[in-house]
């Protein structure tokens, strides 16, 4: 059965950093990953707008949305292909960012969303923003460049959803395994022993579920 991982948070806070990491330590164990991040079907949208109807082009590479349903579209066409993968990997890693992950989720279906894991990354908007200017000054990929300009950044990530993840996801969706929020304003070696601990419950977790299975075979 695949195990399928949220990444959330804002542009700049680690989702990259921590799928990356989650990914590189299952390959390790033998797990067939995939990694899907909607940044890839906003660009694919954005470049079909040749109009500028709903997109406007920022510097670097970047993009102002400037019709928000694209957001919704790209979340639905996003599980659409997670769904595509299910069969053929052990792990899925879903990565996205917006401004209220109630209205979000709620784009996704229920059944993919209640047994899947949510690893949110918090960082305040200013550390957020200052990372992704660093990311852009060194990157020779649109990967990295940001799809908002810094205003609407501001803007549109005002929203803390620390508070949400934490005490109220689970209960509004029906979420039965794991939600972690992991502070990442500090040191990169720190940050990354948090996500290595994430890794460890997650495991743990999918052998719990396991040994049911097992013990009924017998």
């Amino acid at each position: 059965m695949v195990v399928k991982v949220f990444v959330l948070g804002r542009p700049g806070s680690g989702k990259s950093t921590a799928a990356r990491h989650l990914n590189h330590l299952m390959r390790h164990q033998d797990w067939r990953v995939k990694h899907f991040n909607d940044y890839d079907i906003l660009w694919e949208m954005f470049l079909a707008d040749t109009e500028h109807k709903k997109f406007q082009p920022t510097p670097h590479n970047g993009f102002d949305a400037t019709d928000f349903t694209v957001f919704d579209d790209a979340l639905k066409d996003l599980e659409k292909r997670a769904q595509a993968y299910m069969e053929h990997v052990d792990l899925l890693t879903i990565e996205f960012a917006r401004d209220d992950y109630h209205m979000a989720l709620k784009q996704f279906s229920a059944d993919f969303l209640q047994d899947s894991y949510f690893l949110f990354l918090d960082a305040d908007i200013e550390t957020c923003l200052r990372r992704v200017h660093e990311r852009v000054e060194h990157s020779e990929t649109n990967d990295d460049h940001p799809s908002f300009s810094d205003d609407i950044f501001r803007w549109y990530y005002a929203r803390d959803n620390k508070r949400y993840m934490a005490e109220h996801l689970k209960v509004e969706f029906g979420i039965h395994k794991l939600v972690r929020v992991i502070e990442n304003t500090g040191p990169l070696p720190r940050f990354l022993h948090r996500i290595e601990q994430f890794t460890g419950e997650l495991k743990r977790c999918e052998n719990r579920l396991l040994l049911p299975a097992l013990g009924s075979g017998r």
